[in-house]
């Protein structure tokens, strides 16, 4: 089972609620919910914030799951350097994508990851 789109981010902002501002965003424009986030001042650069989050997927398949997050992904940007598929020596699958070109301004990098449930 694929549950999550697991998001790993930096966004460019002042405040806290900047950063939800940017989260609420990143709803509109891939139509998900963030399910889960985590963010903090990113302490190499004080302008961005480094923000974890998660966005619903709930697929059985694999290829559906592969597809669904394309889907989702490419709402956000045009572009992706995508790696994988993979699998780690524990049998966890996994398959990752990063932009730093997105239709949102504000966030400056991100990166997806899928993998199965553990």
């Amino acid at each position: 089972m694929y549950s999550y789109i697991h998001w790993h981010a930096f966004f460019k902002a002042n405040t806290e609620d900047n950063v939800r501002k940017l989260l609420a965003k990143f709803e509109d424009v891939c139509e998900t919910k963030v399910t889960q986030s985590v963010f903090e001042r990113y302490w190499k650069d004080s302008s961005l914030y480094d923000v974890g989050f998660s966005t619903p997927l709930n697929k059985d398949e694999i290829t559906e799951a592969v597809f669904s997050t394309l889907v989702i992904s490419h709402k956000l940007a045009y572009t992706w350097e995508v790696t994988g598929p993979s699998i780690s020596e524990s049998g966890i699958w996994q398959f990752r994508g990063l932009t730093t070109n997105t239709k949102v301004t504000g966030i400056e990098w991100i990166q997806f990851r899928l993998e199965t449930d553990s």
